[in-house]
């Protein structure tokens, strides 16, 4: 008899706005359940601006990251209601992978550190470093590349609230000698199967060189951070070492772990 098709949630966080985030998701949970030889459905929900979030009737949820601030929406029904069902998640242990902004909400509401703004925006392909031994990790090296694209961050570890809920932080941004600043958290093993990352493991390379070609991405870039960044974003985006592995193995790794437990 032929298994039920696996049944996987994403929450688009985007608030009706556009992106290319929820494209390239679809590319990889659909190339995923190909080479793994599953029948699979996948349901988006758009909370933000249509206030739909998903029973706990699904194998796998993933949530996406979105633009604005991850606290001045702390008392909106559509935050109320996605808490609600981070503390439900937890408690029934569902495997769920939270991108950026979902991220922050969740360090934000299990006060696991400090959520605020950066001093100026990140964006770019950067080194992240993997703090602990995690199959996450799999095929990837220390550092990894992934796109950032970020005005807040989480800082500050609340050592007491991490310990008490039994998370663990596995991630932290790029080492930076020369800055006096702290560094931010990258990445968080919330419980046994939910996880959280800062960047974006979904960026797909070839998406992402076609939008930051296009002139006026170019424009906003060079006017932003000057013409040295965006030529870095470009040579970044045709390394084979950086970004494609993290897209080819990321959120792969993470439907692993997921349906293996």
């Amino acid at each position: 008899m032929q298994s039920p098709p696996l049944q996987i949630a994403i929450i688009d966080m985007y608030d009706g706005s556009p992106n290319i985030g929820m494209r390239c998701i679809h590319t990889i949970v659909n190339k995923w359940s190909k080479d793994k030889q599953f029948a699979m459905e996948l349901t988006t929900f758009r909370l933000r601006d249509q206030g739909e979030i998903p029973n706990d009737h699904f194998d796998i949820y993933i949530s996406t990251g979105g633009p604005g601030s991850p606290i001045d929406s702390a008392k909106e029904d559509w935050d109320i209601t996605y808490t609600n069902w981070l503390e439900k998640m937890i408690q029934l242990q569902k495997p769920v992978f939270l991108i950026c902004h979902s991220f922050q909400i969740a360090c934000r509401h299990f006060e696991l550190g400090t959520v605020g703004l950066r001093k100026s925006m990140q964006i770019g392909i950067l080194p992240v470093h993997p703090l602990t031994e995690d199959s996450l990790f799999n095929q990837l090296q220390d550092p990894f590349y992934a796109l950032e694209s970020r005005y807040y961050q989480i800082t500050a570890p609340n050592d007491e609230k991490i310990k008490q809920m039994g998370a663990k932080i596995i991630a932290l941004e790029k080492i930076r000698p020369q800055v006096p600043l702290e560094r931010a958290i990258m990445a968080v093993q919330f419980s046994e199967k939910m996880y959280g990352v800062q960047f974006h493991p979904e960026a797909d390379p070839a998406e992402l060189f076609e939008y930051f070609n296009e002139a006026s991405t170019k424009q906003i870039v060079v006017d932003a951070f000057g013409i040295e960044k965006w030529e870095q974003i470009m040579n970044h985006l045709l390394d084979p070492n950086t970004i494609d592995t993290t897209f080819s193995n990321f959120i792969p790794n993470f439907l692993d772990k997921a349906i293996a437990g």
